[in-house]
């Protein structure tokens, strides 16, 4: 009978554990959803303008994108030009997708809708800039408004910096901001090489100044930045000012660590949902 006892005790004892460990869980569970809710609720109608000081500099630099902008009905920012094939890509080629596995740009816009865009490039790499130029230049004759800002790239503040250059891969397309980030070549993972100055811009003071009826098309290849980027965007809601994000992941190149699991999908979960309305297009 004392071995029943002790037995029937711990069968007790057992279930209380099991039932506090889902108390603790669910628990968790209503704090990431509570958290990600303040995100959303943080998430309003079209960015009205910068929430942030800026200095006299960048004031001139913002209000430059403004005049450039102005007379563009639809707008592609392309944020990691590399060589230009995206300005040819979407300019002149009848499918754009290129290597996308997961989805296509093509069954959302026609190359006729994508001649209408004006194309705001930007390139950290010095190396690409005799090619962008001869780029941007036969596009301009072509009839097509272009513009390539080298030695620049988007961040979430104003700054200088330095890019850490990839001399491994046949493009270097590899390149970051970020000095740990891996490149994937020829199916082995190789660091990142000597360092390069750059100029950085605060996206948000950029997609601020976008006419309200642009229609906003934004590619973003940048090399693991784009996590910083998009965190900076979302508690004021400008980022749904974007109409499509194609977009490359690069959390899986990072520092173990360096951003949370499972964060591309809550970033998409956020994007996407009703309040924002970001259609998400994978560039992989």
């Amino acid at each position: 009978m004392p071995y029943a006892k002790d037995r029937t005790s711990h069968e007790k004892m057992k279930s209380t554990l099991r039932l506090c460990w889902r108390c603790v869980l669910l628990l968790a569970f209503v704090v990431v959803v509570l958290s990600l809710i303040s995100q959303l609720q943080l998430i309003t109608t079209r960015f009205k303008g910068p929430s942030f000081e800026l200095d006299s500099h960048e004031k001139a630099e913002v209000e430059e994108y403004r005049a450039w902008f102005q007379n563009c009905e639809h707008l592609l920012l392309d944020l990691g030009a590399n060589r230009g094939d995206t300005i040819l890509r979407w300019l002149t080629e009848e499918n754009y997708s290129g290597r996308s596995r997961s989805s296509s740009i093509d069954t959302i816009y026609s190359l006729e809708h994508r001649k209408k865009f004006c194309i705001l490039s930007f390139e950290p790499n010095r190396m690409f800039e005799s090619t962008l130029r001869a780029t941007e230049r036969r596009m301009r004759a072509e009839g097509f408004k272009v513009k390539v800002k080298i030695c620049t790239a988007v961040s979430d503040r104003f700054s200088e910096s330095v890019i850490y250059i990839d001399d491994i891969s046949t493009h270097s397309y590899g390149t970051s901001l970020i000095p740990e980030k891996k490149v994937n070549f020829a199916g082995q993972l190789h660091s990142l090489g000597k360092e390069q100055a750059v100029k950085l811009v605060d996206l948000r003071s950029i997609l601020s100044r976008v006419p309200e009826s642009t229609e906003l098309v934004v590619k973003m290849d940048i090399e693991g930045g784009e996590y910083d980027v998009l965190r900076s965007m979302i508690p004021s809601g400008l980022v749904c000012s974007i109409n499509v994000l194609i977009i490359e992941y690069h959390d899986h190149k990072l520092r173990k660590g360096a951003v949370p699991e499972g964060i591309n999908g809550v970033i998409e979960w956020i994007l996407g949902g009703e309040r924002c309305g970001v259609q998400i297009i994978h560039d992989d």
